[in-house]
């Protein structure tokens, strides 16, 4: 009966909604593209269900089904990890009334559970079974294959809810998943393993060990208690408030100060960069970006001498500081009325800033060093994009910066989130990306790749020295447009 009334509270606020009110029309549209998707879906998982057989040899019917249903697995967690939300309900007003706090934590996370991703499952492996899977191994064992990939489905979806509700409150444990995970991909991508295979031989094991499709259900009780342990110990405000406050206090930044303004700078940015929802996603997503060469270094298809990693080395010795420096203003919109208004020296400010994403491009580079094990020219590559980010890309960054006047919302996540992006940050991802590639390209097309990278090396160590001057140049320009800019950050989205 609890369950009843919380699922009517729910559907009384989304019915009551001022935004449902205003846009019924919209909303019934909504309704209709997604039964027409849903109809769609389920149509073409009947047809593959019923042609597969047709699709693969015969003896391999299962087994190719398995290891397709592996890359679907990974597939919908990378896609969960940036779309799927978490489980939500405005528990605060129930707070104050005589509920016990495991039903509200059980409602939160079996709603968590009906979603979009776990009904695609759920459509696309049905039919399998019940044409396929009861045809060469029973109609039982088809139940049973049914129930055991949802519940893996089930074990992901818990599995990322945990990771983003402890992303939000320890990183160590997120670093050491992501870095295990890491290196599960890693031993997929250097041979080490087949991942597929492995995944269809232990579903073709527990399919005639009928009993061994126990251990994915205790795995997803394991998950459930993990997300329901995690809620139970933080549902009171006042505890979220106080390590709020903790966080707050930036004790271990403080040592930076003794810097003067080029450290108060420094450790107000790295203070925003640690709080805030938007820039901590990308943080976290860091270590991914960092690992992307993995995908092409070890490809013979991508040739060491391309233009092509010039890309690679870009982007990868790049990305932090890219995300960093181009919102570098437009982070601080909340706060840049009082910015302008302080008397604050722009050149130190800029300086720090600068700095700051100095910092971040060696960082990247020295955790690309591993990299070696690909060859001598991997680690070449890496060194000389690394010099042209940091004598020419950080500077251009931060001047095109100057002409952001789009407001921020940092409580928003950053995946599939554009706002405050406009065209500028489209436009210099050209130059960031297409210049140093067009600067390698003759030399390679001549023969002689090292000499490209000896010059693209070049022009970043020649650049470094006219930092200064262009600071001056950036600081000019943020002094003619700040209040062009204070007035868009003005304007909220």
């Amino acid at each position: 009966m609890l369950i009843n009334s919380f699922l009517s509270h729910q559907f009384k606020k989304a019915r009551r909604s001022s935004i449902w009110q205003k846009n019924i029309a919209l909303n019934v549209l909504l309704i209709f593209v997604g039964l027409v998707l849903l109809a769609e879906a389920i149509g073409l998982s009947i047809l593959l269900a019923f042609s597969w057989h047709e699709i693969v040899s015969e003896a391999e019917v299962l087994s190719s089904f398995f290891k397709v249903s592996a890359y679907y697995f990974v597939g919908s967690a990378a896609i969960r990890f940036f779309m799927q939300q978490l489980p939500a309900m405005e528990i605060i007003h129930y707070q104050t009334l005589p509920i016990k706090k495991k039903h509200l934590i059980h409602f939160i996370l079996v709603k968590g559970k009906f979603n979009f991703f776990v009904l695609l499952s759920f459509i696309l492996f049905t039919p399998f079974a019940f044409k396929q899977v009861a045809y060469y191994e029973g109609t039982t064992t088809a139940w049973i294959w049914l129930i055991g990939m949802i519940l893996i489905d089930l074990i992901i979806n818990y599995f990322i809810l945990y990771i983003k509700k402890q992303m939000v409150t320890n990183l160590k444990t997120v670093t050491i998943i992501l870095v295990f995970l890491g290196l599960l991909v890693a031993g997929d991508i250097l041979k080490w393993y087949n991942f597929s295979e492995l995944f269809a031989r232990a579903v073709s094991v527990m399919n005639h060990q009928p009993l061994l499709w126990t251990i994915p259900l205790a795995v997803f009780a394991a998950v459930y208690l993990l997300n329901y342990k995690f809620l139970y110990n933080r549902l009171y405000i006042e505890e979220i408030g106080s390590q709020k406050t903790d966080i707050a206090n930036g004790s271990r930044f403080d040592y930076l100060r003794k810097f003067g303004l080029l450290g108060e700078v420094i450790t107000l940015d790295i203070k925003l960069f640690t709080r805030n929802k938007r820039t901590k996603s990308i943080l976290y997503l860091t270590p991914l970006f960092l690992a992307y060469g993995l995908i092409f270094y070890p490809n013979d298809a991508y040739s060491n001498d391309s233009g092509f990693m010039i890309f690679i080395g870009i982007f990868i010795t790049g990305f932090l500081m890219l995300n960093y420096l181009q919102y570098a203003f437009a982070y601080e919109g909340s706060y840049f009325d009082y910015l302008i208004t302080s008397g604050i020296d722009f050149q130190q400010y800029v300086r720090a800033k600068m700095f700051l994403a100095t910092t971040v491009v060696v960082l990247a580079y020295f955790l690309t060093i591993p990299y070696l094990y690909f060859g001598t020219q991997i680690l070449f590559i890496n060194t000389a994009t690394a010099l042209f980010n940091l004598g020419v890309v950080i500077p251009m960054a931060l001047y095109f910066a100057t002409y952001n006047k789009k407001a921020m919302t940092l409580s928003r996540g950053s995946a599939f989130n554009y706002q405050g992006v406009n065209a500028t940050h489209w436009l210099i991802m050209l130059p960031v990306f297409i210049v140093p590639t067009m600067i390698y390209l003759p030399f390679k097309w001549l023969g002689n790749p090292d000499g490209g990278l000896f010059v693209l090396g070049g022009i970043g160590m020649i650049a470094l020295p006219f930092r200064r001057f262009i600071s001056k140049m950036i600081v000019k320009n943020l002094n003619e447009k700040k209040y062009i800019m204070a007035a868009g950050f003005r304007e909220k989205n």
